[in-house]
């Protein structure tokens, strides 16, 4: 899962046709010069073509930063230099794209370049992806556009980044990761353990734990934590996830339980040894919601897997404990014998 960031040189075309070749050059290499110079170091793939950067990211949170950061440094080069004013604008998504050739392919990229060809000189435009992933990140102010339609036809809820409050150098340095987050509980373990006898279900918690650690090692999560009969893993993408979640869905069935499920994508944290951050209680609570079988995610994850050919239904707007503002849920549908996706 990448965050893309486009930034693109207005009337570069029209500064080629009336500008002699060695003043075009100095501008590209003055706009390459400014672009770079704000880049944090080794953590950006950087791919350019003539007047239009296209940069990668892992985290979200430093892509916005970094197109603020460039925007910044864009306004002092024009301050200083009145005879090469560079005018700038930005687009940014996030989605799971993948390396194809030179490269990447697929949604978010795409966005985020009619993102950036919608915007105005300094403006960075942050498809709704990207903003559902910042929600609880304080790293600057995002206003919010409504929806727009895109070149494509697509309808998108726009935002525009604005600088932060606090220093963003700092915040750049700041040890967060992007991860995609799942918790399970065992739905009606009282009951369960009240018929089955203490014997029962220790037997029967054991096998559940057994399938659910297998499955977490086939679909490449990460165990966590275990408190009872819950699970909490962690994931490199969204759809790792859901794959995990369908397959322990069913494969405990097989055991003589059922669970609730839920999803989240946020940036997290290292606290006291394990990953913790708001988006670890966020996805916590989005599972205390789910019904018998259910898979539930958060808007994060259903605005990241658009194009994935997977259908949510609207569960509806809710108050997540401890966590501000309502969230609007969704629920995976299913079918009965559901197959895992390649």
């Amino acid at each position: 899962m990448r965050t893309h960031v486009f930034a693109d040189m207005m009337g570069y075309g029209r500064l080629v046709e009336s500008r002699p070749a060695e003043e075009v050059v100095r501008f590209l290499v003055a706009y390459d010069r400014v672009v770079r110079g704000a880049l944090p170091s080794k953590r950006a793939e950087v791919d350019r073509a003539a007047d239009v950067f296209h940069l990668v990211f892992s985290m979200p949170s430093e892509a916005v930063l970094t197109a603020i950061k460039i925007a910044e440094a864009v306004g002092r080069h024009n301050e200083r230099n009145p005879d090469l004013v560079m005018r700038v604008k930005y687009g940014i998504e996030a989605g799971q794209t993948v390396f194809q050739g030179s490269r990447y392919v697929g949604s978010a990229v795409i966005t985020a370049f009619l993102l950036k060809s919608r915007a105005q000189h300094g403006q960075i435009l942050v498809g709704e992806a990207v903003a559902a992933l910042l929600r609880t990140a304080k790293i600057g102010r995002m206003r919010d556009l409504g929806a727009w339609r895109l070149a494509n036809g697509q309808v998108l809820h726009v935002h525009e980044a604005r600088p932060p409050d606090l220093d963003v150098a700092t915040t750049l340095e700041t040890d967060r990761f992007l991860s995609a987050l799942l918790f399970t509980d065992i739905v009606g373990s009282t009951a369960s353990a009240a018929s089955t006898g203490d014997k029962g279900w220790r037997d029967l918690v054991e096998r559940h734990h057994q399938v659910i650690r297998a499955e977490l090692q086939r679909h490449r999560g990460v165990e966590v934590d275990t408190a009872g009969d819950g699970f909490y893993a962690t994931f490199g993408t969204p759809s790792w996830a859901i794959d995990c979640a369908v397959a322990i869905r069913s494969r405990v069935r097989e055991v003589g339980v059922d669970v609730r499920i839920g999803i989240h994508v946020g940036e997290c944290e290292i606290v006291a040894g394990k990953v913790g951050g708001i988006a670890v209680s966020l996805g916590s609570r989005v599972m205390a919601h789910a019904g018998a079988g259910e898979i539930l995610v958060s808007q994060t994850v259903r605005d990241l897997m658009t194009g994935s050919g997977l259908q949510f239904v609207d569960r509806g707007q809710v108050s997540l404990k401890g966590v501000p503002g309502d969230w609007t849920l969704y629920a995976l549908e299913l079918t009965d014998a559901p197959t895992p996706r390649a």
